[in-house]
């Protein structure tokens, strides 16, 4: 009688990004230059002593966090800037609190 096989290991949870990663992985990049390298980053964190990540999640928070300090991100209005929830434009220029 064949043996069955062994069940299948379940992943293991996914660990939330902290700011001192954050930092870390930014002081990485900043040194690569124009050409990112995300196997260089991946690596160089773990030997700094962070979580082991997938080269994919830390471009995928590096594209996050980058997006999300681009006033020209999702959810804006193209001709004025101005967060479009509730927002009518009449092609007026932005005020600083809405940006």
């Amino acid at each position: 009688m064949p043996t069955p096989a062994p069940a299948p290991k379940a992943a293991p949870a996914p660990k939330r990004f902290t700011g001192a990663e954050d930092r870390k992985r930014d002081e990485v990049i900043g040194g690569m230059g124009k050409r990112i390298s995300w196997t260089k980053v991946v690596t160089t964190m773990k030997e700094a002593g962070f979580p082991e990540r997938t080269t994919k999640s830390a471009r995928n928070r590096h594209l996050r966090l980058r997006a999300f300090g681009n006033p020209h991100a999702r959810n804006r209005c193209r001709k004025c800037g101005a967060f479009q929830m509730g927002h009518v434009c009449g092609g007026r220029e932005p005020k600083e609190s809405e940006l």
